[in-house]
Order: C-alpha cells, then structure tokens, then sequence
C-alpha cells in the first residue's frame, strides 16, 4: 500500500499530465496534493478547504469508472488517504 507521501507525489504527477488538459483535474490533484503534505506536517486545514475538496475528489471518483483510461487520476485513494490523515490528527 503506498504511503501518504507517495499519493501526494502521484497527485503531483497527475497535476503535470492533467495540466493544460483539463484544469479542473489539474486543480483537484494540486490541492490533494497540498492538503496530504500540510496534514502529514501537522498542520491544520480549514473546514472549508477540506470539505470543498471532498466534493470534487468524490465528483471525479464518481468519473473514474468510466473514465477507466490509463492516467486518470486515483481520487478515490487520495480521498481515503485525507481522510485518515484528519482522523489521526484527530480533527
């Protein structure tokens, strides 16, 4: 399984390839990127933030079956990785 720190890096790489391809990807992916990497520094991150990024990670996850082609972004995992992370931080 991979680390939270490696889901912030694959969403990083999808937010190059996604890059002047669709921006709304492009965004979604930076912003889960940024939010895996502030909660894995203990920072805290704003209700509003957190769960406007919900919806869209859940919008796309919703996309990614029929969008099953090579290169679209796992939302799912990096939702599920957020997730955890608020948990721990107990937030």
């Amino acid at each position: 399984m991979a680390t939270p720190a490696q889901i912030a890096n694959d969403m990083d790489a999808s937010a190059t390839y996604w890059t002047g391809r669709d921006k709304h990807i492009a965004r979604t992916c930076t912003e889960a990127a940024a939010q895996i990497r502030a909660l894995l520094a203990g920072e805290r991150v704003d209700g509003r933030s957190w769960y406007g990024l919900q919806r869209r990670l859940m919008n796309f996850e919703a996309q990614e079956e029929r969008r099953a082609y090579q290169g679209f972004p796992k939302f799912c995992r990096a939702r599920l990785c957020i997730q955890e992370l608020r948990r721990e931080a107990g937030l």
